[in-house]
């Protein structure tokens, strides 16, 4: 049962969370509404493609409160009851500041990464079910970005919206000097440790989820492998195995192997580069040279993972993030993996 003198408790929407942002925390809203200090957006002016775009009910961008301010902050509504990381962090590919400018990129701001802050609803609004998170990428070397949040629901115990209370106030509480950009950054970003989903203390429960990631690999390949041309990566290398290994290996069983063969590998990755100071296994791992941590006591695994992730690596042609095998980095690695 949730704490109801929390005023959190009682937030279901962003013009509920304005007034606490301003009462609570000081944000200098001066009592205006959220369409009055907020710009619209539409799905298309941030990259998102229309199939996609269902998913979102509404994002808005809140006005700068002084002149050159640094960081963009976005409140996105969506549709599904949890976040939608992907797509979140497709917004993301297309507000921060690019290396080379595409010529065809729309003209909208840019920021740089670690000065991006997002602001999600999603659920049902007249429900329990109704969530509000802050949320921030985090990025290591080699990597894709890695959301973390900090939020709540209407059916979170009384320890747990006190807990988001406090960090919203020692961290996200509006600086007395919101110029020392570097001093702020250091304050907000503090607040996001744990990224979406819970936390895995057990061997049964790890199995659980991996397995749920390898089935969305699995899908995931053969919706490519339905989208793409014979000459696809993953068509090749579906060829490649029949001529080989199974004559009659159909692309679902492609697939299937393939999934399976990228989450066991990766699985195996982590066990093997452990972290003795952190006490955990797989804080070493890293996307882009995951192949050279399997063991060379499994050959044929290091070859196959090697030649898997070649297919669905960004040099490769197909995105990290459209296999989900990001995904399965981010969980073997994360802090929620214990």
């Amino acid at each position: 049962m949730a704490d109801t003198t929390n005023p959190l408790f009682h937030i279901k929407n962003f013009e509920q969370l304005i007034r606490y942002l301003e009462d609570e925390l000081d944000w200098p809203c001066e009592e205006y509404g959220f369409d009055e200090i907020t710009f619209r957006y539409s799905p298309s002016d941030l990259g998102i493609k229309e199939e996609e775009a269902t998913q979102i009910k509404s994002i808005h961008q809140l006005r700068p409160f002084f002149q050159g301010q640094p960081w963009g902050i976005f409140f996105i509504e969506f549709e599904k009851k949890r976040i939608p990381v992907i797509l979140l962090r497709r917004v993301l590919s297309h507000l921060v500041i690019k290396k080379r400018a595409s010529a065809n990129r729309a003209e909208t701001a840019a920021w740089d990464k670690d000065n991006l802050l997002f602001i999600s609803a999603f659920g049902d609004v007249d429900t329990e079910s109704r969530e509000i998170a802050f949320a921030h990428f985090h990025q290591e070397q080699g990597d894709l970005p890695t959301l973390r949040v900090l939020g709540w629901d209407g059916a979170d115990t009384v320890l747990k919206t006190d807990y988001v209370a406090k960090m919203l106030q020692e961290k996200l509480h509006w600086p007395k000097n919101p110029k020392d950009v570097e001093a702020w950054r250091t304050q907000w970003t503090g607040a996001f440790v744990h990224k979406p989903g819970f936390v895995i203390k057990t061997a049964n429960a790890l199995a659980e989820r991996l397995a749920e990631l390898a089935r969305g690999i699995r899908d995931a390949a053969q919706s490519l492998m339905a989208h793409e041309t014979e000459k696809g990566r993953l068509h090749i290398l579906h060829k490649a195995f029949q001529t080989a290994l199974i004559h009659d290996l159909s692309e679902a069983d492609f697939a299937d192997t393939y999934a399976q063969t990228i989450t066991y590998g990766l699985l195996t990755a982590a066990i093997s580069r452990t972290d003795m100071s952190a006490g955990k296994y797989g804080t070493a791992l890293v996307a882009e040279n995951v192949t050279d941590m399997v063991p060379i006591t499994n050959p044929f695994l290091r070859d196959m993972l090697k030649t898997f992730l070649h297919a669905g690596g960004r040099k490769g042609g197909i995105d990290f993030d459209e296999l989900g095998i990001q995904d399965v980095v981010d969980l073997l690695r994360g802090e929620e993996t214990d």
